[in-house]
Formats: C-alpha cells, sequence, structure tokens
C-alpha cells in the first residue's frame, strides 16, 4: 500500500471516528447505532454463496466499510439491550474480518490464522481488541448462545456463508435459526446420510463442543434441532457419540477473480 493510500486511509478513519463520538454523545441506549453501512457493504459485495468481491469492495466502498469501523470504534454499548449488544459483537467481528482481509490477512495457513485471530487489532467499543476476543472473550462467554457460531465469519470456505445483510436486534433471533438452519442442512459442511447411516459434521461442532453440549445436552440433539428431514433427526437420536468430522477449508471466501 503506498504512501499516500495509507495517510488518506488514517484521515478517513480519524474522521469516521470523530464523526461517530459526535453521533454518539449522549445516547445511553442502541436505538441509534446504525448498522445500514454494514448492511450495504454486505448487499454489494457478497454473494447468496456467502462469496465476497474483496477487491471491488476495495476499489469502490472502503471509505462506507472504514466509516462504519469508526462508529464501532466509540460505540459503547454498556447497558444495551441483550440483543442489541449481540448484533453490535457479531456485526463488529464480521466487519473486522472485512478489514483484516483487505489489509492483507487470512485464515489460509497456521501461521496466518494466529496473526489474523491474536494479533490483528481494531478498536471497538473504545479498546483495540483482537478476533479472538471479541469472539472467545465477549460473545461466546457473555451470551452463551451456540448459534452465534454460525454468524461469525472467520473468511473461510468451511466457515458459515457471510450474511448479505447486518445483525439487527429486531430480527436477530430469526437471522440466527435461520444461518443455523442453513448451515446444518448445506451438504458441503455437514453430512447426514440416513441410507448410509453416515454422519460427518462440520469441525466447528468439535472445536466447541461444550457450547452445543450445555445448550441440548449432547453436540447431535443440537444439530437435530435444525435438521430439515425426520429421517436425518432419527438419525442422530441413535448416533449420539459415533460421530466423524470433516476436515476444514481455509480457503479464502472470495469471489472468482476477487481476492484482494
Amino acid at each position: 500500500m503506498s504512501s499516500f493510500l495509507c495517510q488518506y486511509r488514517a484521515l478517513t478513519l480519524a474522521c469516521a471516528s470523530l464523526l461517530g463520538m459526535v453521533l454518539g454523545a449522549g445516547l445511553s441506549t442502541a436505538t441509534a447505532f446504525d448498522h445500514a453501512p454494514l448492511d450495504q457493504v454486505l448487499q454489494q459485495y457478497v454473494d447468496d454463496q456467502g462469496h465476497v468481491a474483496y477487491r471491488r469492495l476495495a476499489a469502490y466502498q472502503r471509505g462506507a466499510l472504514d466509516a462504519y469501523l469508526g462508529t464501532l470504534a466509540t460505540a459503547d454499548p454498556t447497558g444495551w439491550d441483550t440483543k442489541e449488544q449481540k448484533a453490535f459483537w457479531i456485526n463488529a467481528y464480521n466487519a473486522g474480518i472485512l478489514d483484516a482481509v483487505l489489509q492483507g490477512y487470512s485464515a489460509e495457513t497456521f501461521l496466518s490464522r494466529a496473526s489474523l485471530f491474536k494479533r490483528f487489532t481494531f478498536t471497538v467499543a473504545g479498546k483495540a481488541r483482537t478476533l479472538d476476543e471479541i469472539e472467545h472473550g465477549i460473545v461466546r462467554p457473555q451470551f452463551r448462545d451456540p448459534r452465534t457460531h454460525f454468524a461469525l465469519v472467520c473468511a473461510s470456505s468451511s466457515c458459515p456463508r457471510l450474511r448479505r445483510h447486518a445483525y439487527t436486534a429486531a430480527t436477530l433471533d430469526a437471522a440466527l435459526d435461520e444461518e443455523a438452519r442453513r448451515f446444518i442442512n448445506d451438504g458441503n459442511r455437514n453430512v447426514l446420510n440416513p441410507a448410509a447411516r453416515a454422519v460427518q459434521l462440520s469441525s466447528i461442532f468439535q472445536w466447541f463442543a461444550d457450547d452445543f453440549i450445555a445448550a441440548a445436552g449432547s453436540v447431535p440433539a443440537y444439530v437435530a434441532r435444525y435438521v430439515d428431514s425426520e429421517a436425518k433427526r432419527a438419525l442422530l437420536d441413535t448416533k449420539p457419540t459415533d460421530l466423524t468430522y470433516l476436515p476444514y477449508d481455509w480457503t479464502l471466501n472470495a469471489q472468482n477473480g476477487e481476492r484482494p
């Protein structure tokens, strides 16, 4: 990135942060927090498969994403309604991932994953935070909602598909249920074959098994809540522990020709 572009982006972020401070002054609830800029970016640059046009996003709407990041930086979600907070932190994570990818980060190798999740930082609610801090330090322990695993998208092919809309409190439960159903019934991410008595689940269910067990008693019981057929539900009922997990594809979730 050229010196001029770096200086321009720094100025843009500073202006966006100042604007966020002005708009947020004196507000004690999330009713005035606007996720519409992120919603616009997602609608324009994410396709129905959750793949992102990173190159076009960088070329045409980098400023819009930076402006949204600026409002995240100065927001104070303390005291907000639980759904408002949950939507805020999910959107913050997904916006942060977009920002990181545009800066050259990815999850495609072991070392790059460490950099992306543990070293890359961006300011949210007045503090520089890593993506791991948002997911494992805020979203998981504070909300204890396994559906968030289908909403937080780490820019990889085996991740849940990136939703084409920002999350909002008003529609949050319906949106999270929709993403849970979509992910669990996606044959590229989970294989449930009653005829072959085969159950192969995403590695997400292995990595975060404790979250799903706490919510439903077992991983199969949680998955059964969202499967699209009685035959699959019956299969899960008879295989409470006999599971295998699919390899995780960390390839960047970019549209063809749209790697940054």
